[in-house]
């Protein structure tokens, strides 16, 4: 028997995914769009999303959050001032998003590629990680050339 697979609007979709991080749970989710790219591809890569503390809110962890225009994002913190946080995709070049902490959904802690699972807190996605936000100068040409891939 083969798994049934529904495409929902993120409208629908995300209330119900941040309801059961609230009650403890982590939820997995297909990647949806492209401001993410290169670690996180549209439609290949899934998602595992778990309830997080305030502590964990820091610049580099991934989040899912909404906006401060009532958007939902999966996207990195950039910088934390206090409860305010600025969050920018990895496929962006300077498109940031506003939002505070009590907006944050949930925390990424894996990504499943190719049938590999990549920890977020793991030595390998922290490198990658660190070196991608240093190389927000140079980013345009970096994706430039992933996209002609």
């Amino acid at each position: 028997m083969s798994a049934m697979k529904k495409k929902l609007p993120n409208s629908l979709l995300i209330p119900e995914v941040a309801e059961l991080i609230r009650g403890g749970h982590s939820v997995t989710l297909t990647a949806r769009g492209n401001s993410m790219n290169p670690f996180i591809v549209d439609y290949r890569d899934r998602l595992v999303l778990s309830p997080c503390s305030e502590d964990q809110l820091h610049p580099g962890a991934v989040v899912l959050a909404e906006t401060d225009n009532n958007r939902y994002v999966l996207h990195r913190i950039l910088y934390r001032q206090g409860d305010k946080l600025t969050l920018l995709g990895d496929g962006n070049f300077n498109q940031t998003e506003q939002t505070d902490t009590k907006h944050v959904i949930g925390i990424l802690t894996a990504v499943i590629c190719k049938g590999r699972t990549f920890y977020t807190d793991s030595y390998i996605w922290i490198f990658y990680s660190r070196w991608w936000m240093k190389l927000r100068p140079v980013r345009r040409i970096l994706l430039a050339i992933y996209r002609r891939m």
